[in-house]
């Protein structure tokens, strides 16, 4: 879909903080609210609005794993993606590039629930044509969603159910629009100041660090996403991970325990600027050798 100046501005405007009320955004793209409003329906109705979700802080979050499931398959099994797709510990899903074919990052709240996708990921393996996949542990978050991770004071914070329940609801929000605190209120059972109050303090604690919309990227002039793995000396991953945040190509960065031990989830333009990309990266100090896998599809 070609879109014109102020529908491609919403876009980046919600990108960096769907939290801006119409009126905000009317206000800073010196539009009426009601024309505001109106296109935001209209890029909605269209998809290329998905809906909004919250950026979660991993530290803080305390997950008992997060892994990336490497799975060969066969592009005509759909079975297999049907499945991936419905183990609910799943963030993103992507066919790529390479020896594997679909990507997958994950996250567990507990021993048991990993046992449990375990199990689900074996029965959907019995039928898969290669029987193949590969688990690699994320070790460490650096940025996700286009969100820095802060440094936080303290390392965990203790999310209840209830926070677990709120937290999954905002998530998850299929509307034109985020929803409202009373709708929000709803769907946890509870009264619209306990969600202002609870809401409040996970952003104060950093468990909740942004918020964002999802959105057909290539609507906003990023048609290509690539997965980046990165080989780093190993004295140097912090300083090369925070060095990576700061490029905006580089919407999700990670550690994992792999020879490539840094994991880079890029949007690009094109082939021409991911090339710019990494010429800019071998420019970092302490950065050894790349491997790429082009994203041809995305499921979540």
């Amino acid at each position: 879909m070609r879109l014109d100046g102020v529908e491609e501005a919403v876009l980046n405007l919600l990108l960096e903080d769907s939290s801006l009320g119409v009126k905000d955004l009317a206000e800073r793209l010196g539009k009426s609210r009601n024309h505001v409003a109106r296109l935001i329906d209209r890029l909605f109705e269209k998809k290329v609005l998905r809906g909004y979700t919250v950026v979660l802080n991993p530290v803080k979050m305390l997950y008992d794993r997060s892994i990336f499931l490497f799975v060969k398959t066969n592009p005509h099994e759909y079975d297999i993606v049907r499945g991936l797709l419905g183990l609910p510990q799943i963030r993103m899903l992507d066919g790529i590039s390479g020896e594997f074919s679909l990507l997958g990052l994950y996250r567990f709240r507990s021993p048991s629930e990993f046992g449990s996708f375990l199990s689900g990921l074996d029965r959907l393996m019995v039928v898969s044509r290669f029987k193949k996949y590969r688990l690699v542990e994320i070790l460490a978050t650096f940025k996700e969603s286009g969100f820095v991770i802060p440094d936080s004071k303290t390392e965990y914070y203790s999310i209840s159910d209830f926070d677990w329940k709120l937290l999954n609801v905002l998530r998850k929000q299929v509307n034109p629009k985020p929803y409202s605190q009373t709708e929000i209120a709803e769907r946890v059972g509870v009264s619209q100041p306990v969600v202002s109050r609870r809401i409040s303090k996970l952003r104060n604690e950093d468990v909740i660090i942004g918020y964002t919309a999802r959105v057909d990227f290539s609507a906003v002039g990023l048609e290509a996403k690539f997965y980046l793995e990165i080989s780093v000396d190993p004295r140097s991953y912090l300083s090369v991970a925070k060095k990576l945040c700061e490029f905006d190509e580089v919407r999700s960065i990670y550690r994992t325990g792999e020879e490539y031990g840094l994991m880079a989830v890029v949007r690009v333009r094109d082939i021409k600027h991911y090339n710019q990309l990494l010429l800019k990266i071998f420019d970092l100090e302490d950065v050894l050798d790349t491997y790429s896998s082009v994203v041809f599809q995305e499921w979540m």
